[in-house]
């Protein structure tokens, strides 16, 4: 069902920000079974740099409080 529309179509890159592995790793699982490419940081700064980079990111899952530079600082 969520994956019949995706077939011919490239996957979809989702950048995902969060400094709890476990959570991380779950959200990770559950893109790629839902046919998403997920790309995990573990804080903003990478996440900022992940965003730089050619291979363009179209949907951010940000953990609110990360070290360093929060979600809502990268925003």
């Amino acid at each position: 069902m969520y994956g019949e529309n995706r077939q011919n179509q490239s996957m979809l890159r989702v950048l995902i920000a969060e400094d709890d592995l476990a959570t991380r790793k779950l959200l990770e699982t559950y893109l790629i079974k839902w046919g998403y490419d997920p790309l995990s940081v573990c804080d903003g700064e990478q996440a900022w740099e992940a965003l730089q980079s050619e291979n363009p990111t179209r949907l951010l899952l940000l953990d609110w409080m990360m070290p360093g530079m929060d979600g809502l600082s990268l925003c």
